[in-house]
């Protein structure tokens, strides 16, 4: 393969990765392995996208309680509105509410 089907070829498999392709769709689809799929993303500076992850449903609602509340929807109202049973709620608020806030980088300097 000459160097000019090699750097098309990456150029293919960045987009179709920046696209939202899945990563396992890609190696299927150009039969290269992960560890060649990741190299290769890393050589060209492509932003990984492994760490962001969209909010859950019951994610939102958590975010979104206290301000609801105040605004006066009850609990079961607020399930409703996000589409997720009011037990799923509750776990999600309590969760979110024993989380350790983040500590800034140099904090305990």
């Amino acid at each position: 393969m000459a160097a000019d089907g090699i750097e098309q070829r990456a150029a293919e498999i960045i987009l179709l990765y920046q696209e939202g392709l899945a990563v396992r769709l890609l190696e299927r689809r150009f039969e290269i392995s992960t560890w060649a799929l990741y190299n290769l993303l890393r050589r060209h500076r492509v932003p990984l996208r492994g760490d962001v992850r969209p909010a859950s449903a019951s994610h939102r609602a958590a975010e979104a309680y206290e301000r609801l509340r105040s605004d006066g929807l009850f609990h079961h109202e607020i399930a409703e509105k996000f589409g997720i049973k009011p037990n799923t709620l509750y776990r999600a608020v309590q969760q979110r509410r024993w989380q350790k806030p983040a500590i800034p980088p140099g904090a305990w300097r």
